[in-house]
């Protein structure tokens, strides 16, 4: 039976001999000052031995003071939830017989130490090097062996503290031993093994469980009498010392995440499963709770493996109203395992409207021994599967997992993160969370069975899947995800026609990744123009088109479907754009956006619907059609050192990087109104023979050399019709100013690269493009 959490200090409260103040109830932050883990753990439980346990009651007591524990004195009394008649607190004359046993009473409450600390080190057993663990097994087996000695009023006493040290013993096991393929299919309870779990029993839990029967063995030494004992094993009598302290921070206060987001929006819920038995969600919700993460199941995607009050929970919280998210608790060890895993969360979850991501439950320890690599690449096929199917994914785990082997994806904007740290003011996780799992040990009205898990929430919450529901008869869907400037990639993935990007601030998108869910016998094919470089090269099914990390802007998309069933649909789509706005609707590959202006896509919406179906409405659109290419007047592209070849630019668009000291080495031009000729000053050769004709590489590849200079000039009738103007970007100088017709542009004899080239064609006698007072510099 589960005892009460918290025990309250009063005055005269009797305390216990052992000093508990070094080990608390375990905590996910392995940093919170109290919890001792490790070698730590395995230097106390040694520090007990048979010289100490032939002290004596005096020395026990001089030994508590030096410790900084109270005693009680001789006449202070026991006080409890009922009160203690004078009569009980006399008639202990069995009981003192009992402690005249000096050695035996003082091996019972140093086992009640022992096995709190062995309890502990158990659930931090992943931060113990193999001779530790080793270490701890052995410990394990001599207390266990150590209590098989006590008399049975003491077993009696201390039953739940042995049932709690046999589940530590199969926790070490298991770890030192993992079963690489059974535990898919392990039963709850048998097998989570965790900083929360020891052999499927919460690790807080369990504590609370020893720490109470600790002080009631205490009692039963000093000769309380049994309804004392019996009141502090049971809990009805409370004990408490300073290190019980709550630290949890209040709801709405300030913390390191909401200092981050710029928000003091934060929400108040709770992450619930089996173990808090049939829940009064009426009640949970009249009490303030604004959200849950409800457990769905743990491991394979085996209707054994389902959690058994999943119906009942989201049932019950779609008919309050709640917004609910949810977790499973994985076993998997591989890749493979993740996605059985994904499936089993996508299998229960169908046809529901969550509010809140889909997590996964990483901390069992016989993920750790996968080692860090596998551990991310578990999180990552898991979270992939889940947005393919247009739900948002995220990883819980504690702030040691987040900090040490889930440190690749701590700051992976795609992933939503919730970390476990109890007892703490504020979070030291290194990762970008939107959730806090800040107290385990909670008591919320409406759930009576054991405690729960309460948890704050950052900000708005992402709109409910199934807010846009499927535009198809078959409930397929297309899902993307934007990169933008200043925000990176969205947290939240977009579905079936809502706006990707941001709508009227100026910011564009960078790059994009796209899905098909509902029906894997067709997939989607996408690319990108992009800024610098023109159209990239297609990509398929959730691959990034675009870039991220280099400020380039997308200008226009095409997108197609693929696969056995791509005749089945249609998909639409649509872009904002820069000076523009909302475009027309494109479909089936054809382009959307721009080429030849310069102006960034700010925005998408995409729409798959049934072959044939009616076109999505333009409401909002600016304009009727969805793509504007500029005729090219002159198109020019470079090879740049790293990168090669570009795609062609056009009509002075910057061809080339700047910023990034990257050297032009070779360039190609042509104009479909003029007739065209170059020359270049290379690196170690110096202006080339001759002038190339246009559409002929002038420059150098292959051989690391630089452009340090060009020449343009038009011939025959062009001559006479158009001037051509041209300026590159100079190493140390930056852009020079215009130079037409032939002139030289760039330098020589300073060994300077150029670095990018801005080309522009127009009518004689028209203006410059801007300044002309300075294009070459030359010594």
């Amino acid at each position: 039976m589960k005892k009460k959490i918290l025990r309250i200090i009063s005055a005269g409260i009797l305390s216990m001999s052992l000093c508990f103040a070094n080990v608390s109830a375990v905590s996910a932050d392995e940093a919170a000052p109290q919890t001792i883990t490790g070698e730590a753990q395995i230097q106390q439980v040694e520090s007990s031995s048979s010289e100490d346990t032939q002290k004596t009651d005096s020395e026990d007591i001089s030994e508590d003071s030096e410790q900084g524990m109270e005693k009680p004195s001789e006449t202070e009394s026991v006080s409890s939830t009922s009160s203690v008649s004078e009569d009980e607190d006399t008639e202990n004359s069995e009981p003192q017989s009992k402690a005249e046993d000096t050695e035996t009473v003082t091996e019972a409450v140093q086992v009640s130490s022992d096995v709190e600390n062995l309890v502990s080190a158990a659930a931090h057993i992943t931060d113990c090097s193999s001779d530790q663990v080793a270490e701890i097994s052995q410990k394990i087996e001599n207390v266990q062996n150590t209590m098989d000695s006590l008399s049975e009023d003491e077993q009696d006493i201390l039953s739940d503290s042995r049932e709690a040290l046999d589940n530590a013993a199969i926790a070490v096991e298991s770890f030192q031993n993992p079963v690489s393929d059974q535990h898919f299919l392990a039963g709850d309870g048998e097998h989570m093994n965790s900083f929360r779990y020891i052999n499927g029993q919460s690790v807080t839990e369990a504590l609370e469980d020893v720490s109470q029967e600790g002080a009631a063995i205490e009692a039963y030494a000093n000769g309380e009498s049994d309804t004392v004992v019996q009141g502090l094993k049971d809990g009805t009598i409370s004990v408490n010392t300073a290190d019980k302290t709550d630290l949890q921070t209040e709801a709405g206060a300030a913390d390191s995440q909401s200092i981050l987001l710029g928000t003091k929006d934060t929400k108040e819920g709770i992450d619930v499963s089996q173990f808090q038995g049939k829940i009064d969600w009426a009640a949970v919700k009249k009490a303030g709770v604004k959200f849950a993460i409800i457990r769905c199941g743990f491991g394979d995607n085996d209707s054994s493996q389902d959690d058994t009050k999943w119906e009942f929970n989201v049932a019950e919280c779609e008919k309050y109203g709640i917004p609910y998210g949810v977790y499973l608790y994985s076993y998997a060890i591989d890749t493979q395992g993740a996605k059985r895993e994904a499936a089993h969360v996508l299998r229960l979850i169908k046809g529901h409207s969550l509010a809140l991501p889909v997590y996964l439950d990483m901390e069992d320890n016989t993920q750790y021994k996968a080692g860090k690599s596998m551990i991310v690449s578990i999180a990552n096929t898991f979270c992939s599967t889940i947005r393919e199917a247009g739900y948002d994914a995220g990883v819980y785990s504690s702030t040691s997992w987040w900090n040490s082997v889930l440190s690749p994806i701590a700051y992976d904007t795609t992933i939503y993160q919730w970390v476990a740290e109890w007892k703490s003011s504020s979070v030291h996780a290194s990762a970008r969370y939107q959730m806090w799992q800040y107290d385990s040990t909670g008591k919320v009205s409406g759930i009576t069975q054991n405690v729960v898990d309460k948890d704050r929430w950052y900000g708005d919450f992402p709109a409910a899947i199934g807010e846009s529901p499927s535009r198809t008869s078959d409930g397929t869907g297309i899902s993307y995800q934007a990169h933008v400037q200043k925000i990176g990639w969205e947290s939240k993935t977009r579905c079936n026609g809502e706006t990707s990007g941001t709508v009227g601030q100026s910011l564009r998108l960078e790059a994009i990744r796209i899905g098909i869910s509902g029906n894997s016998n067709v997939g989607v094919a996408y690319q990108t123009y992009v800024e610098n470089i023109g159209w990239q090269n297609q990509v398929s099914n959730w691959e990034t088109a675009g870039t991220t990390g280099q400020g380039l802007r997308m200008e226009a998309i095409k997108i197609c479907l693929t696969g056995a069933d791509a005749a089945r649909y249609d998909v639409y789509y649509r872009v904002q754009v820069e000076k523009i706005g909302w475009m027309g609707w494109a479909k089936n590959g054809n382009a959307a956006g721009t080429q030849g202006y310069g102006c960034r896509m700010e925005a998408i919406q995409i729409i798959l619907v049934d072959k044939g179906a009616e076109a999505p409405s333009s409401d909002g659109a600016a304009v009727s059609d969805a793509f504007r290419g500029r005729t090219n007047n002159v198109s020019y592209s470079v090879h740049v050192q790293h990168f090669g070849w570009q795609e062609d630019i056009t009509d002075g668009d910057t061809a080339g990087t700047t910023g990034r000291s990257l050297r032009l080495e070779a360039i190609q031009i042509s104009s479909p109104l003029a007739d065209i000729q170059y020359r270049t000053h290379i690196q170690k050769i110096g202006w080339q023979n001759g002038w190339t004709d246009e559409g002929n590489v002038s420059g150098t590849t292959g051989k690391s050399l630089r452009m340090e200079a060009i020449q343009i000039r038009l011939t025959g009738a062009s001559a006479s019709q158009y001037d051509i103007y041209y300026r590159v970007h100079l190493q140390h100088i930056g852009w020079t100013d215009w130079a037409s017709n032939g002139a030289p542009c760039g330098s020589t004899g300073y060994s300077y690269r150029m670095e990018a080239i801005q080309i522009v064609l127009v009518n004689k006698g028209g203006s410059a493009p801007g300044s002309t007072s300075r294009a070459f510099y030359s010594r």
